[in-house]
């Protein structure tokens, strides 16, 4: 058995399984055990989603016999701070493009019955502020932001720097964490090859390598 962290891998809002397989076969290369399990993203809010991990993350915890990590896309970030609130049982986090402080593209879509339809209880979670109630998981935490805006009309919804769907400075967290950017877009973060790099470096070492630190906290400003 791997003396490796094992992971489970989140994905995010309307998204399954398949959508992190790629870094998890990065991951399980590096000798990491390996979880993505699905969840109804799109029918349940962030609560209820992670209420239903539960047992999952509990299970391959105890078949695994170790404290876990979560690595997470978008939303999924979200269902790990509910999940990850016992620093017995969870390690770290690796966050990829999380809305921590709630999204202006899911503020915007928010106003049309269409999108509630179809992106669900979710949704709302999404909102600026909302997930500020969220915990602040007692662990080492890692986030990694995109900066590729891929969508045209995303632009005149997010202020600042964003990768599409979420801005820079909405993915921090209060308190203490790491934080690099990466040239990609939301939807495909997972699959770049910083990512695979800075993903696995922090689950080993506790931080990003220097080399991948090029935009200065100054930038846009510390957590608060």
């Amino acid at each position: 058995m791997s003396s490796l962290t094992p992971i489970v891998l989140l994905h995010g809002l309307g998204r399954t399984p398949r959508s992190m397989a790629r870094l998890a076969r990065r991951l399980e290369a590096l000798g990491h055990q390996t979880l993505i399990p699905g969840y109804p993203s799109q029918s349940r809010g962030v609560h209820a989603c992670a209420t239903g991990l539960e047992p999952v993350v509990e299970a391959f915890r105890q078949r695994t016999g170790r404290a876990i990590a979560f690595v997470t896309h978008s939303m999924g970030g979200l269902v790990a701070r509910c999940l990850a609130t016992d620093p017995n049982d969870s390690r770290a986090i690796v966050m990829l493009a999380p809305p921590n402080r709630g999204s202006e593209v899911a503020d915007h879509l928010f106003q049309y019955r269409l999108a509630r339809a179809m992106l669900g209880p979710a949704l709302a979670d999404l909102r600026s502020g909302v997930p500020d109630k969220l915990p602040i998981p007692p662990c080492s935490i890692g986030i990694i932001a995109g900066t590729r805006a891929w969508l045209p009309f995303t632009g005149r919804v997010i202020a600042g720097p964003h990768d599409g769907l979420v801005g820079l400075a909405r993915t921090r967290i209060a308190g203490p964490h790491d934080w690099i950017v990466v040239d990609a877009a939301h939807t495909l973060l997972m699959n770049h090859p910083d990512v695979f790099e800075a993903t696995g470096a922090f689950l080993r070492d506790g931080r990003f390598p220097d080399h991948l630190h090029d935009l200065p906290d100054d930038v846009i400003g510390p957590a608060r």
